[in-house]
């Protein structure tokens, strides 16, 4: 065989090689969801790989037989012909016939068969692979499937083989392609780092994400920040109410916060205020005004669970109580949208629960009331000392000094130093957060 046949043979091989290790890292590495879209557009191409993917030994078998078969013709057709060639270079460069001559000869003619194969039907192909699986996938799947036709009965059999190999051992034949929450926190990440993902989106989608771990008194309005009208309030009161504290809806309760009677549209008072009548709240009269019953829930549940049951019930207000009956706080259908929405209502509304100081390098002033989480991505902390007790600052910092808080107490925690600039009743209202001995070092702005 001449070289030119020799080449064009090699070459040939090297193809079948590519496109056997291009489709075998394309259909494998392809994502199923991406691809099940495709098929759902019309895409005949990942309707075939998807059932490649659900059955793997045919996919694989084949793959292997050509690439097997690949490497012994290679071998075959490279060695016989180049090694001969090989040995005639050597010995005109004087090196003598021998062993030594056939041996580097062999040498050679193996090293140049490899190293091409090796470039360009292995590692060229699988890149190109790695940049566009789902692509690749749809494109090659089909010839892949028919290349499988001629070695149905052999596929089949070893097929069998492994399955009952691996059932012995116990090793599932197919692996579940689970999306968890954090692989969506990974995608968006490496999207947000590409500018892909905007600051505000990747926000968004982790506060979605959190919903279900978000307990309800991290997104619940305090027991001490609750505005009630009681039905023994004098008409003077109600109208202070009104003008002091104005709300959609106030709680009407009989005596205190924990014995609730129900809610009325600040609207329904108002309306009486402008018809000149009175606005001492009689208990007979409370259902002609307007006044609803209060839904209660316990504060154990996720911000999730309020969710589901607003949308159950058709309510969107609710008093927070704990497991002796209690009351701590109140929750409307907008405190839940304010979690998922985070950083960017504060940001319309312009009040941001961390504040970067102008007039010092690296410190904030934080509000007591600021989720932990939010506090965590702007030092790089990724887990808090008995973080599932508290979904505030204020919590967390509470839980290190372990005592009633006071202004200008200091707690010093992984090189950040926390002090109180306020307190309101036992918690804390703000803190003042600079880092220690890391002069010039700059933290995400949140």
């Amino acid at each position: 065989m001449s070289l030119s046949d020799t080449a064009l043979v090699l070459a040939l091989l090297i193809v079948l090689n590519a496109f056997l290790a291009l489709s075998e890292l394309s259909i494998a590495s392809a994502k199923r969801i991406k691809l099940t879209q495709l098929r759902d557009a019309g895409n005949k191409g990942a309707a075939v790989a998807l059932h490649l993917k659900d059955n793997p030994n045919s996919f694989l078998g084949v793959v292997q037989i050509g690439l097997n078969v690949v490497g012994i013709l290679a071998g075959v057709f490279g060695e016989a012909a180049l090694n001969a060639r090989f040995a005639v270079l050597l010995g005109q460069a004087g090196v003598s016939e021998g062993w030594l001559r056939e041996t580097l000869s062999l040498t050679l003619a193996v090293g140049v068969i490899t190293a091409f194969f090796l470039l360009l039907g292995d590692l060229l192909p699988k890149r190109i692979a790695i940049h566009a699986p789902e692509k690749l996938a749809c494109a090659l799947a089909p010839l892949v499937l028919a290349l499988q036709k001629p070695f149905a009965p052999l596929l089949w059999f070893f097929g069998k083989l492994v399955d009952a190999i691996l059932t012995f051992f116990n090793i599932r034949n197919t692996g579940e392609e689970a999306v968890t929450a954090g692989d969506i926190h990974a995608i968006v990440e490496a999207g947000a780092r590409a500018g892909a993902v905007d600051r505000d989106e990747r926000h968004l989608i982790r506060n979605v994400l959190s919903l279900t771990e978000r307990a309800i008194t991290s997104a619940m309005t305090p027991r001490a920040s609750i505005v009630s009208i009681d039905i023994g309030d004098d008409e003077e009161t109600i109208k202070t109410v009104l003008a002091e504290a104005p709300k959609a809806r106030f709680v009407v309760t009989h005596g205190d916060i924990d014995h609730p009677v129900g809610y009325i549209d600040a609207a329904d008072l108002l309306a009486r205020l402008i018809h000149n009548q009175s606005l001492r709240l009689q208990r007979e009269e409370l259902k002609a005004w307007g006044m609803k019953d209060l839904l209660m829930m316990p504060d154990t549940i996720t911000v999730l669970d309020v969710l589901d049951r607003f949308r159950n019930v058709g309510e969107d207000i609710a008093l927070v109580a704990n497991e002796y009956g209690v009351v701590v706080g109140l929750i409307t259908l907008n405190d839940v949208m304010a979690a998922i929405m985070g950083r960017i209502a504060e940001e319309v509304a312009g009040e941001k629960s961390i504040v970067r100081m102008t007039d010092r390098e690296n410190a904030w002033l934080i509000d007591g009331m600021a989720a932990i989480a939010d506090v965590k991505e702007l030092f790089g902390w990724a887990r808090l000392p008995g973080e599932e007790n508290y979904e505030t600052i204020s919590g967390f910092l509470m839980s290190l000094i372990k005592k009633w808080p006071r202004k200008a107490d200091v707690i010093a925690y992984q090189g950040v130093k926390f002090v109180i600039v306020d307190t309101e009743g036992s918690r804390i209202d703000q803190v003042l957060a600079t880092l220690e001995g890391h002069p010039g070092v700059e933290r995400p702005h949140p």
